[in-house]
C-alpha cells in the first residue's frame, strides 16, 4: 500500500452450546530427580549456571548441557523462517505452538530477539493476548429475517446500555442482553441501510432511502430529529444513506451515502460540513478514537481517504492494488487503523495504518481463497477478531465456509472457531458488548450468534486506557461538534 500526504499538513434467541473447541495445551507430568551430584548455584548477578549433572537417559527431556550456549538462550522454534505459514490458521499448529511455549518456560529458554530488537518493540498494535481459548461456544442464537437481501451489512449495533438493536426493512428490534427477550421495536419512513447507537447510550441514528437521516431516542424508539443528505439540493439526485458513525465524545456523526458524500452532522442533526470524496457508494465511515480524523471507503474501492473532523478536508490516502473490504480503528491508540482487504486470487491481508505519521505495515493473513468481510479490535484486550470464509465451500451443506479467528499480532492466532465445523456461514459484521466479553455477529444465513469472547468480569472492572489527545476530544465536548482543527 502507498500513502498519499500533502506538504506539511496542520496539526489537527435461547442458550444454545456449540461443540467447543479445545486449544488447550498438552499437560506434562512434574519430573522432580534428586541427586548429590546435582547442584545449582547463583552469583551475584542471579544467573543461573550448570555445575555438574549426571548423565541421564530421558526420552522427553534432553539434559541443558546438550545444548550449545545460542541454542541454549533461545527457544527452538523461534529461529524458523519469519513468515507466515498457512498452518497457522489451524487448531493443531496452535496447540504445537502452545506446546512449545510451554517447554520453553519449563526450560528457562528466552526468547529470541528479532533483528535486535525485542519483540516488545515489533508488535504491531498494542495487545494483551489471552493465555487460553474463551471463544468455544454460541451464548444464544437469533433471527434476523430478511437479512440476507441487505446490500450493507451494518444492520447491527450494541448500545453501552446492553440492548441490540437490529435493522430490518422499515423496522428496528431491540433485544435487551439483560431481560434476554426482545423490549420495543421503532420504525422509519424508508428503508433502513445502516445504524449505529450514539457512545452515551441516548439516540440512535438510522440511514435511510430517500437522501434522510433519521434520528431516534433510544429510550422512546421515536424519531426526534432528522436532516437529507447535500445530494438532492446540490446534484438533485436521490440518494441513501449507507454509512454512519459518531464521534467518541457523541457531540457529533458522520454520513456516507450511495452517491459518494460524506457529511457531517451536529447531535441535533444539523449540517456541518459536507464533501463528495467519491463516485460510488460509500462502505464504510469510521471516526478516530481522537476525534481528528474520519477514513472513509467506498463499495469495491482500492482506497482508504483519511478526511479532518469534522471539517471533511482531505488529509492523505491509502492506495493500493486490493479491494477494501472492512476497516476499525484500535482503541488504545489515538488514530491507528487496521484496514482488510482481499487480493485479486482471493488472498486476504490487512494493513495498520498509523495516521499521524502515515507509516503502514502490511501482511497477508490465512491460506489462499480465504477472504473476510468484517474484523474488529477488542477494546479489552486488544486482540484483533476476523472473519475469515471460503468462497469455495460456500456451496457445500451444511455450509463449512467460515471461521472467526482471534490474533494478538499478523503471525499468531491466540483464538479460534469454525475449523472443520459445520453451520457457520459467511459473517458479514459484528459488535462487541459493552463490558467486551460478548460477541455479536450476523451471518448471510440470517442467524444473530453472540459468542462468548471473554469470561465476565464479577469485579466490574473497566479497562484502564490512556487518554489520548486530550485537546482535540476537549474541543469536540466544548464545541458541540463544531470545532476545527
Amino acid at each position: 500500500m502507498e500513502v498519499d500526504t500533502p506538504p506539511e499538513p496542520p496539526d489537527p434467541g435461547g442458550s444454545v452450546d456449540l461443540v467447543p473447541d479445545n486449544c488447550s495445551s498438552p499437560s506434562i507430568p512434574s519430573r522432580k530427580r534428586q541427586s548429590t551430584n546435582d547442584s545449582i548455584n547463583s552469583d551475584s548477578n542471579t544467573k543461573k549456571t550448570l555445575n555438574t549433572q549426571r548423565n541421564r537417559v530421558d526420552r522427553f527431556v534432553a539434559p541443558r548441557d546438550s545444548f550449545g550456549e545460542a541454542r541454549r538462550r533461545r527457544s527452538w522454534h523461534a529461529s524458523c523462517n519469519s513468515t507466515v505459514n498457512s498452518d497457522v490458521w489451524f487448531g493443531k499448529h496452535l496447540k504445537q505452538k502452545k506446546y512449545a511455549i510451554y517447554l520453553d518456560d519449563a526450560l528457562n529458554f528466552e526468547p529470541q530477539e528479532t533483528n535486535g530488537i525485542h519483540k516488545q518493540w515489533i508488535r504491531p498494535w498494542p495487545c494483551i493476548p489471552r493465555k487460553k481459548s474463551y471463544l468455544s461456544s454460541a451464548d444464544s442464537i437469533l433471527d434476523l429475517p430478511t437479512y440476507s437481501y441487505a446490500t450493507f451489512p451494518e444492520l447491527l449495533d450494541w448500545s453501552n446500555d446492553n440492548i441490540l438493536v437490529a435493522a430490518l426493512g422499515k423496522n428496528y428490534h431491540k433485544w435487551s442482553w439483560r431481560s434476554q427477550s426482545l423490549i420495543s421495536q421503532g420504525f422509519t419512513q424508508y428503508e433502513i441501510q445502516c445504524c449505529k447507537f450514539d457512545p452515551r447510550g441516548e439516540l440512535l441514528a438510522l440511514g435511510t432511502d430517500m437522501n434522510t437521516v433519521e434520528i431516534h431516542n433510544n429510550t422512546l424508539s421515536k424519531k426526534v430529529s432528522s436532516n437529507l443528505c447535500p445530494c438532492l439540493s446540490t446534484s438533485n439526485h436521490y440518494c441513501s444513506i449507507t454509512a454512519v458513525d459518531w464521534s467518541p465524545t457523541g457531540n457529533s456523526f458522520v454520513t456516507g451515502c450511495s452517491w459518494g458524500s460524506v457529511v457531517s452532522f451536529g447531535r441535533d442533526a444539523k449540517q456541518l460540513s459536507w464533501r463528495r470524496p467519491a463516485r460510488a457508494a460509500i462502505l464504510l465511515v469510521r471516526v478516530s478514537p481522537d476525534a481528528r480524523y474520519a477514513a472513509v471507503t467506498a463499495v469495491s474501492s482500492a482506497a482508504v481517504l483519511l478526511l479532518t473532523w469534522p471539517s471533511l478536508e482531505i488529509y492523505s490516502s491509502l492506495d493500493s492494488n486490493w479491494t477494501i473490504r472492512t476497516m476499525t480503528w484500535h482503541p488504545w491508540r489515538s488514530a491507528l487503523l487496521g484496514v482488510g482487504a482481499v487480493t485479486p486470487d482471493l488472498q486476504a491481508r490487512i494493513a495498520l495504518w498509523n495516521a499521524p505519521t502515515s507509516k503502514v505495515r502490511e501482511t497477508t493473513l490465512g491460506p489462499k481463497r480465504f477472504s473476510l468481510d468484517a474484523m474488529l479490535f477488542s477494546q479489552r484486550t486488544g486482540e484483533l477478531v476476523i472473519s475469515l470464509w471460503n468462497s469455495d465451500r460456500a456451496i457445500l451443506h451444511p455450509k463449512t465456509c467460515s471461521q472467526l479467528v482471534v490474533m494478538s499480532d499478523p503471525e499468531t492466532v491466540v483464538d479460534q472457531w469454525g475449523e472443520g465445523r459445520s453451520g457457520l456461514d459467511r459473517v458479514r459484521t459484528m459488535v462487541f458488548s459493552p463490558d467486551g466479553t460478548k460477541l455479536a455477529t450476523a451471518t448471510s444465513d440470517e442467524d444473530l450468534i453472540i459468542w462468548n469472547f471473554l469470561p465476565e468480569d464479577k469485579r466490574k472492572t473497566k479497562t484502564k486506557c490512556k487518554c489520548f489527545s486530550a485537546i482535540p476530544v476537549y474541543l469536540d465536548e466544548a464545541m458541540q461538534g463544531y470545532s476545527l482543527r
